[in-house]
C-alpha cells in the first residue's frame, strides 16, 4: 500500500509540475502557436524521450552514491523535499506572464516530425529544472527503500505522463481563446499549484 501511495504521490507532483511555467512548457505553447498542433504533439514527444534519459541517469547515479554511504538516503530524501518546497513558493510568487501574439498570427511554414522531436529533446535534455525534479524525485523513491518494480514502473509511467501533459497543452495552446482564459486566471492557478506542491513535499518529509 505504501509503494502505491508513493507512486500516485511522485505522479501527483509531475502532472501539477506541468501546470508551472518552465522551458518544456514554453516551448510546447511556442511551437502550438507559431506552427500547428501537429508539431507540438510531436515536440512532444522530444520532450518525453529527454525525460526518460534525465531519468535513467538520475536512477543511476542515485543508486550509486546511495550504495556508497547509507546516510545519503536520508540527504537525499530531504533535498527533494527542499527543492518542491522551493519549487512551491516560486510557484505562488511567481508574477503573470503575458505574451503578446499578434506578430504570431500567421503560422509559420511548419516543422517537420524529426525537427520538432529534436526541439523537444534538446530543450528537455539541457533544461537543469528538468534535471533536478528527477533526481529529486527519484532519490525520494530510492531513499524509501522502494522495490525496483516501483522504479520501472515510474520508468515508464513518467515520460507517459509528460508526453501527455505536453500533448494535452499542444491542443489546448493551440485554440487562442483557451490561452487567453488560462492567462487571465495565471496568477490564482499559481497560487494553488504552489501551495499543493508545498503541501506534497511535507507528505514525503514524514514518508517512511
Amino acid at each position: 500500500m505504501q509503494n502505491i501511495i508513493l507512486i500516485l504521490s511522485i505522479l501527483g507532483i509531475h502532472f501539477l509540475a506541468w501546470f508551472t511555467v518552465g522551458p518544456q512548457f514554453v516551448l510546447i505553447v511556442r511551437n502550438s502557436l507559431l506552427y500547428s498542433r501537429k508539431t507540438g504533439i510531436w515536440t512532444a514527444v522530444g520532450i518525453a524521450t529527454g525525460n526518460s534519459i534525465h531519468i535513467t541517469y538520475s536512477v543511476i547515479t542515485i543508486t550509486l552514491v546511495t550504495s556508497v554511504s547509507p546516510t545519503s538516503f536520508v540527504v537525499i530524501k530531504f533535498l527533494g523535499v527542499f527543492y518542491l518546497t522551493y519549487l512551491g513558493i516560486k510557484t505562488i510568487l511567481a508574477k503573470k506572464q503575458t505574451k503578446n501574439n499578434s506578430s504570431e498570427k500567421d503560422k509559420k511554414t511548419d516543422l517537420t516530425k524529426l525537427q520538432s522531436i529534436r526541439i523537444g529533446l534538446i530543450t528537455s535534455i539541457l533544461s537543469p529544472k528538468a534535471s533536478l525534479f528527477f533526481v529529486s524525485m527519484f532519490g525520494v523513491v530510492i531513499s524509501a527503500g522502494s522495490p525496483w518494480w516501483v522504479i520501472i514502473f515510474l520508468l515508464i509511467a513518467m515520460p507517459t505522463l509528460s508526453f501527455s501533459m505536453a500533448s494535452m497543452w499542444a491542443i489546448v495552446f493551440s485554440q487562442n481563446k483557451i490561452r487567453a482564459i488560462y492567462n487571465k486566471y495565471q496568477s490564482i492557478v499559481n497560487k494553488f499549484l504552489g501551495g499543493a506542491l508545498i503541501v506534497l513535499a511535507i507528505i514525503i518529509a514524514f514518508y517512511k
